[in-house]
């Protein structure tokens, strides 16, 4: 893969690169979520009340179920925000593990949050949980170990 970071200062500036790509994915999720709520409350306050009161009840109990389903969402997007805000990017890291970028013979994965894939300088990016399988197969390898997965061998070109 061509046109990857190869000294230090690259790779602290292509992981910051990955970093701010998960905020702003993040942020973007947030702003749909709270703009779901805000539809669900205003299409629960605007519904008349009507001659069948169980309709009109159930409806507003439902709207109700919607915003608490959101605002659950909300939450978990917010606690997602706070991890990834915590992700060191001023470390090069030798092994794979939590905030690494990881280069591989056909894959390039950015171990954060499971938040599926970026495109950074034209390289699309897995973005992965530290719990997902494939995490937990790299974790602690390091630059030139490889791994198996579905059959296929991964080798691990560099870690940052």
């Amino acid at each position: 893969m061509t046109g990857l970071p190869k000294t230090e200062e690259q790779k602290l500036a292509w992981k910051q690169k990955l970093k701010d790509a998960c905020v702003k994915m993040l942020h973007e999720r947030m702003a749909h979520i709270e703009q779901a709520m805000l539809e669900a409350r205003e299409s629960a306050n605007s519904e008349e009340k009507s001659s069948a009161g169980d309709k009109y009840e159930t409806s507003r109990a439902m709207g109700h179920l919607a915003q608490e389903m959101q605002s659950k969402q909300l939450e978990d997007a917010r606690q997602e925000l706070d991890l990834i805000n915590r992700l060191n990017t001023t470390v090069i890291y030798t092994s794979i593990s939590t905030g690494a970028a990881v280069i591989c013979n056909n894959f390039i994965f950015y171990i954060s949050l499971g938040l599926g894939q970026t495109e950074v300088e034209q390289h699309k990016v897995t973005l992965l949980s530290p719990k997902a399988p494939i995490a937990t197969l790299l974790h602690h390898k390091k630059k030139g170990d490889s791994v198996i997965l579905n059959e296929k061998t991964i080798e691990i070109i560099d870690v940052f």
